[in-house]
């Protein structure tokens, strides 16, 4: 029996769920791989009414999933480990990138430097941190973080700006 690239895919969706420490019910870890699979195949735009549409469980499904509380960091920590050997060099890597962004009510919305842009322009910013894995010459997400506003970073104290909260965001 010849396995597909989809059911590669899901055994190590399966494995790293399983390595990564946590009691998942077998209904969490089902619509969970369904979730990872659609976004692998769902052209375009995907959300939680796409997801509805394409997968084989209802909208309403995806949203209590997400709306769960789930350690990422270890789940990705569980995918690195599986791809990077051990024992490599390895470094940590921090990207901030900036994510435009119209409307009012988003929390956080202000004003963040653009490197493509070359300016600093109104919207978001998520503060990416990586693995690097030297010899191989590869990079794996382990999470992102959604840098906060000004207001608070201001609230935050006197003197605390950005480069304190990626300090604090790494620690």
């Amino acid at each position: 029996m010849v396995k597909t690239a989809l059911d590669r895919y899901t055994e190590v969706l399966v494995d790293a769920l399983n390595d990564c420490g946590a009691k998942l019910r077998k209904s969490f870890q089902t619509a969970f791989i369904q979730a990872m699979l659609l976004y692998m195949v769902i052209p375009n735009k995907i959300n939680f009414t796409q997801m509805g549409r394409y997968g084989e469980s209802c909208e309403q499904r995806f949203r209590q999933l997400f709306s769960r509380q789930f350690d990422w960091m270890s789940f990705n920590l569980s995918l690195m480990r599986r791809m990077f050997p051990a024992g490599g060099r390895k470094a940590i890597a921090i990207d901030a990138s900036y994510i435009s962004k119209a409307g009012n009510r988003t929390p956080y919305i202000g004003k963040f430097w653009s490197g493509c842009a070359q300016a600093s322009k109104r919207g978001l910013e998520i503060l990416g941190v990586g693995v690097i894995d030297v010899d191989l010459h590869d990079c794996m997400m382990l999470r992102a973080i959604q840098t906060p506003g000004a207001e608070k970073m201001r609230s935050l104290g006197d003197g605390y700006g950005l480069a304190e909260w990626y300090l604090d965001s790494l620690e």
